[in-house]
């Protein structure tokens, strides 16, 4: 029950920075961007390479991996991963980044992108098989 109302939340932050202007998005962004510039200038390592479309779509990827984690220790907590329970967590992972992105087409200065649904299916991706890997670790080291 926990990992579900992990997962909730998470969606929910993810749909509630969608409903953040373009204005404000971008400022949050730019925002970031400048930390890590600032970051990488304090190490001596180069940061022009560092731009807003960079750490948006980062964002992107890195909040769907963690939701697929989420999602995958919350339907599938013993990590079995049986069709049914793919078939759930797999079209979860697709109707939450359709959602998200359709919720952007209402707000000013934001656009809901087909390519931002992709970015997200794949952290999510990433997310469950980082998540499923994790499990069957943990189930050889405890049965050897």
């Amino acid at each position: 029950m926990p990992w579900l109302v992990a997962a909730v939340c998470m969606i929910m932050v993810i749909w509630g920075n969608s409903l953040i202007p373009g204005e404000g998005s971008s400022s949050m962004s730019l925002g970031v961007v400048s930390a890590v510039r600032s970051a990488l200038d304090a190490l001596s390592i180069p940061s022009f390479w560092v731009t807003n479309f960079l750490i948006r779509k980062t964002a992107h990827f890195s909040e769907y991996a963690l939701l697929g984690i989420l999602v995958a220790q919350a339907l599938d907590p013993d990590g079995g991963a049986w069709r049914r329970r793919l078939l759930v967590i797999g079209a979860v992972l697709v109707l939450v980044p359709s959602i998200d992105e359709g919720i952007q087409l209402f707000v000013d200065g934001r656009s809901g992108q087909v390519t931002d649904v992709l970015l997200d299916c794949c952290g999510a991706a990433t997310g469950v098989l980082v998540r499923t890997l994790a499990a069957h670790l943990r189930r050889h080291r405890c049965a050897g």
